[in-house]
């Protein structure tokens, strides 16, 4: 019944890994293994290091447009299956036969990290395309990552943009006014004034840094090393508070004739065409049920005072910039009524 579920690849693969299991555990456990012939725990190692994460991105990841980068975990989970399955006895031969694998991984890694180079370099040169047209250092880097790098679009893509956006924003953006667009029909709306937005960053970095210290403290005590992953897990939330107040002072809501583009800090990211929105409310204060948040996206950090609703469920980027669909979309808007007023009549105005 499982394997029905699954696509034909991915049964071929399943297929596959348990014939080369049963063919490696019955000539591990059958033929008397000695420690001046290590060939079969070689053999064995090879085909659970090497082949069968090959034949795993062959079959699933690849056909999926996913990145052989998917595998690398692999073979150390394969030495460790190696090590479960031949004898007690002779369990010291898998470290002793491993050298000659780890240099085949060693040179598959330095492959992937030359790959690696080649795609930061279209990656590049994707950008300085882009910025020509596009003077938005944020929205240049969005149009090279979804257009330029192989798999553009997918969550690695979000993750890298999410993080050159939050470097960018709390490095690089201070001496930056709002990005102009030569479009005159273009209308934009602030939403971090009104919102205390800067008021929410300086109260969470207040309750951050003195429970960062207390923890440092108290958990140093038991583990050096796990009181300073606690603290510098804070400290990235601390630039994380930062960078998203910053975004949201240069990229102000979007509006013209025919979309409406979201750049709501690095909390939500989208481009709606305004034929997709069913309606809009404002309201002093929006209060979406928990179960009606999981076909939406909202600001986090303050109260909601404007609901979208969507005619269709669109494509929208959350937390992290990772991809969602959503059927509603709720802002904390400093002027709520004059957004709904003028997205009203812009989208009566193209029926």
């Amino acid at each position: 019944m499982v394997a029905s579920r699954l696509p034909r690849s991915a049964s071929g693969f399943v297929v596959i890994a348990l014939l080369i299991v049963a063919a490696n555990l019955a000539t591990l456990r059958v033929f008397a293994l000695s420690e001046e012939e290590p060939m079969l725990v070689y053999a064995a190692m090879v085909d659970f290091m090497l082949v069968i994460p090959f034949f795993y991105w062959v079959m699933v990841l690849r056909r999926r447009g996913r990145s052989i980068a998917g595998v690398m975990a692999l073979p150390l989970l394969g030495a460790a299956a190696v090590w479960v399955l031949v004898p007690p006895g002779q369990r010291a031969m898998v470290w002793g036969s491993a050298w000659p694998v780890e240099a085949v991984i060693v040179a598959a890694e330095l492959a992937f990290v030359i790959f690696e180079a080649r795609v930061v370099y279209k990656l590049i040169q994707g950008y300085r395309v882009a910025a020509r047209e596009e003077k938005d250092t944020m929205e240049a880097w969005r149009i090279a990552l979804r257009t330029g790098s192989d798999g553009g679009g997918g969550k690695l893509a979000s993750i890298v943009h999410h993080d050159i956006g939050m470097v960018y924003y709390l490095l690089f953006s201070w001496r930056k006014g709002r990005a102009k667009t030569g479009d005159s029909s273009e209308l934009t709306f602030t939403y971090h004034k009104k919102t205390n937005q800067i008021l929410y960053a300086a109260f969470l970095t207040k309750v951050i840094v003195f429970e960062a210290v207390a923890l440092h403290l108290l958990v140093s005590q038991w583990s050096p090393w796990a009181a300073w992953i606690l603290t510098i897990a804070d400290l990235w939330l601390l630039a994380l508070i930062w960078a998203d107040c910053r975004a949201s002072v240069l990229q102000p809501v979007r509006l013209d004739e025919d979309r409406l583009r979201l750049r709501y800090g690095l909390r939500i990211q989208a481009d709606v065409p305004l034929a997709s929105i069913a309606g809009v409310i404002s309201a002093v204060e929006l209060h979406p049920e928990r179960e009606d948040m999981k076909h939406a996206l909202g600001p986090v950090l303050g109260t909601p005072n404007v609901c979208i609703e969507l005619c269709r469920e669109e494509k929208a980027e959350g937390m992290m910039f990772m991809p969602k669909p959503v059927k509603r979309l709720y802002l904390a808007m400093d002027e709520p009524d004059a957004f709904v007023r003028e997205l009203e009549r812009r989208m009566e105005s193209r029926t």
